[in-house]
């Protein structure tokens, strides 16, 4: 190859590669504008979330907020949804359920509009708003908005996935707040299935089913049966925490609630006990 050759050679290199980082940039650019990534909408949600995770839920509210605006602006109306259902999360469990609703509504309606009907994010937003509907006695509402987001998670997640075992449990719950205690257990046992399936016998999920379940019965007044799955989530949760731990207090409440309505008072006041001492 001779001199001039190879100058013209290494001038295409150049040229090829400019043209090659050009079209890197465009591409970053499009994904930017069609929400696809922007460091600084993630950044406010990931210091959203660090301030949720330290109990700074004030600021936690503020960023998501700061990411909500960045990825509507954006045009990533599905982060846009999830960011608005953390905030409907926070105000929820500060029990400011008007306020809540107001994001929660908003999340819905640009999901409704922007998404796929059966997108996950909108399924949690169903699952929010059954929250505060269940947290503010209107359980028939409650309940649509529970069915609602059962039925996405079915048709994404399968039958047999963690979430749509939450969901089942949400829908038990709810069923027995409104004193519809059959209903209550159908949903909990298939949460029970689900989550004995993929999780096993002792994980710390199954749990919530087992709770269900003897609340349930207890309100059905089969008091043996509630005692065997109130019995069951103590053995399930000595061995996540081991003995002495505060989470185990509820349970033995719960045993020794039970037991006083059966008569056996001896029992229930040994469980009683047993409550107090881990305080």
């Amino acid at each position: 190859m001779g001199f001039k050759t190879a100058i013209q050679t290494s001038k295409a290199m150049r040229k090829l590669v400019m043209i090659g980082c050009n079209i890197i940039s465009v591409f970053t650019l499009m994904n930017s504008v069609n929400g696809q990534g922007n460091p600084v909408a993630d950044s406010y949600f990931i210091k959203a979330a660090d301030f949720r995770k330290n109990m700074k839920t004030d600021s936690a509210l503020i960023y998501y907020e700061k990411a909500a605006v960045q990825f509507q602006n954006l045009g990533n109306i599905e982060k846009f949804v999830d960011s608005y259902n953390q905030i409907g999360v926070i105000l929820t469990r500060g029990d400011a359920y008007e306020k809540a609703k107001v994001y929660l509504d908003k999340a819905l309606g640009e999901g409704l509009k922007s998404l796929d009907s059966n997108n996950l994010a909108i399924a949690t937003t169903y699952i929010s708003l059954g929250v505060i509907y269940n947290a503010l006695a209107k359980y028939d509402q409650s309940l649509v908005y529970h069915y609602k987001a059962l039925s996405i998670r079915r048709l994404k997640l399968g039958d047999y996935h963690t979430d749509v075992a939450t969901s089942y449990g949400n829908i038990g719950n709810v069923h027995r707040n409104n004193k519809e205690i059959d209903k209550s257990i159908a949903a909990h046992l298939e949460a029970l299935k689900i989550r004995e399936k993929i999780l096993g016998e002792t994980s710390a999920e199954i749990i919530g089913s087992y709770e269900g379940l003897g609340n349930a019965y207890r309100e059905k007044k089969e008091y043996g049966t509630s005692l065997g799955y109130f019995e069951r989530a103590l053995k399930n949760k000595l061995i996540q925490r081991g003995e002495g731990h505060k989470d185990l207090i509820k349970y033995y409440k719960y045993i020794s609630e039970v037991y006083y309505l059966m008569g056996n008072k001896f029992k229930g006041d040994q469980y009683k006990q047993k409550s107090e001492n881990q305080i």
